[in-house]
């Protein structure tokens, strides 16, 4: 049953074995696995449920639908935009499906620096097998690699720079390029279409529309969530109390911290809300002689990653990635007024973007703010960090011009830094990334529930499990020890697969 409690009035008292926060790639998986292992599961979600019908590929209408803040959630300086979903099926619903798994040297850096032994690819490849299947991953065809990630490609290939084309999750894909929109056709395996009609199936009660406000706790274990159904003007239309034996967190690295913080839970440790990545990335955009359609075809299929060696420093480095937009955010990226904003967008249909994506070492803070849906985020750049991003904007340029562009642009503020071949490339880290000179997006935001073997340094355990509070577990992204360094969409769902087979595994202990 999935309802989106549109027509409900007043309020919800449910019973459940498990409660889960969020449909996200954690939560879903976790709802789907329990739900069919016998478990009673109710799913609460913030979000609509929207589906294939309802996506548009307008950006005015999609933007508001599936996206927090209508896709402008920021840093409170303003400094850093953080695009987060907001519906059943979380951010899977608008990403661009890249599909890795946790790198070996990541889950090393996890164990040695994190205390996390369990954590070894022997351990998770159950877990990462179960999940590429369901999400039927698989490679890129060569025939599907558009004319924004053929350009990068051949630049990246003349200079000799490693890359390769990767895995997506898609299935009988048409090639429409409205991704980040939402899939109209249903070829993107993202939750929505994959682990949330499973767990509907086996018999899950799905809510969406439902606001979680806090956990509450019994004898030390979380027994209750308190939520509230929301309208569409955001506005209080009736209140849901779920009583459940096992509670599980996926409300993503924002929400679930700023839940927690919330209810009061979790926080012994003072690592609650602390340790925010990013995975903060900057972009250029080459500008080709001729005119196509750049956001046709599938936006992300090449992956450059020359810039990054985890084997010989795990801690850092940068990825190069493809990217396309549409007229309305690829207008509020650019700087300038009037005829100068003008005279960059008529090459619209000429542009080929590339994405700087930092495994950043820099770290923010989650905390509440004055309503549920705006918590507060505060990250800065550390200077190393800047220095990355202005070095990877520089091979950005390098690899467009290798690859045909006729001029560069790098959107600096107040105005951008246009480039043409042989210009002197040393402009760009002269000028540096600085927060507040220039667009700095991130769509992974991770670590502020974050892992660990010491219960004095994290907040959960290697399965998820809260230290201050047994029964409760967290399964998303905020459990990440570090930044991933990768796309984390798929580890994501295997971490939570892994924690789902533990509470099954436990069930005596913990539903008892």
């Amino acid at each position: 049953m999935i309802d989106t409690l549109q027509d409900h009035a007043g309020d919800l008292t449910l019973r459940a074995d498990v409660c889960v926060i969020g449909s996200g790639a954690g939560g879903a998986v976790v709802a789907a696995e329990l739900a069919e292992a016998g478990r009673s599961v109710v799913v609460l979600e913030q979000g609509h449920y929207w589906t294939a019908v309802d996506f548009t590929q307008r950006e005015e209408e999609m933007l508001p639908r599936l996206f927090e803040e209508s896709g402008m959630r920021q840093t409170v300086d303003g400094a850093f935009t953080i695009l987060q979903g907001r519906n059943v099926g979380g951010s899977t619903v608008h990403n661009l499906c890249y599909c890795f798994r946790a790198p070996d040297p990541i889950l090393r850096m996890w164990r040695e620096e994190h205390g996390l032994d369990e954590l070894t690819a022997e351990a998770l490849e159950p877990s990462f097998a179960r999940v590429e299947k369901n999400l039927h991953v698989v490679p890129i065809r060569e025939d599907e690699v558009n004319r924004v990630n053929q350009v990068v490609r051949a630049g990246a290939q003349k200079l000799g720079y490693s890359g390769f084309v990767t895995k997506h999750n898609r299935k009988g894909c048409v090639q429409a390029g409205y991704c980040i929109l939402g899939c109209s056709y249903d070829a993107k395996q993202s939750m929505l279409v994959t682990y949330v009609p499973r767990a509907d199936r086996a018999g899950a009660r799905i809510y969406a529309n439902a606001r979680v406000d806090r956990i509450e706790a019994e004898g030390g274990r979380a027994r209750r969530v308190l939520a509230r159904i929301v309208g569409p003007d955001g506005e209080a239309r009736g209140h849901i109390e779920v009583k459940a034996k096992v509670v599980v967190l996926s409300a993503g690295a924002v929400a679930s911290p700023d839940i927690l913080l919330r209810s009061g839970l979790a926080g012994s440790s003072g690592q609650l809300g602390a340790n925010l990545h990013l995975h903060p990335s900057v972009m250029a955009a080459g500008i080709m002689d001729d005119a196509f359609e750049p956001y046709r075809g599938i936006p992300q299929s090449y992956y450059v990653d020359e810039f990054i060696d985890l084997e010989r420093d795990p801690h850092s480095g940068y990825v190069l990635m493809p990217i396309s937009g549409f007229p309305v955010l690829t207008s509020s990226l650019l700087p300038g007024f009037g005829r100068d904003h003008y005279e960059l967008m008529r090459h619209f249909d000429r542009m080929v973007g590339l994405l700087v994506l930092l495994h950043d070492e820099s770290a923010g803070r989650v905390e509440s703010g004055d309503v549920l849906a705006k918590p507060r985020i505060e990250y800065g750049l550390t200077e190393k960090d800047r220095r990355q991003l202005a070095e990877g904007l520089v091979h950005c340029a390098e690899v467009l011009f290798a690859g045909g562009a006729r001029k560069v642009m790098i959107p600096t503020l107040p105005e951008a830094t246009i480039l043409a071949p042989g210009d002197d490339l040393s402009v760009i880290t002269r000028r540096g990334v600085r927060e507040g000179h220039m667009p700095i997006a991130s769509t992974h935001p991770q670590s502020t529930c974050r892992m660990n073997g010491d219960p004095s340094r994290g907040v959960v355990n290697a399965y998820g499990e809260c230290f201050d509070v047994p029964g409760l577990f967290v399964a998303d992204m905020s459990v990440f020890p570090t930044s991933l360094g990768a796309p984390p969409q798929i580890t994501t769902a295997a971490l939570a697969d892994r924690t789902a087979h533990h509470i099954l595994g436990r069930w005596k202990e913990l539903g008892g």
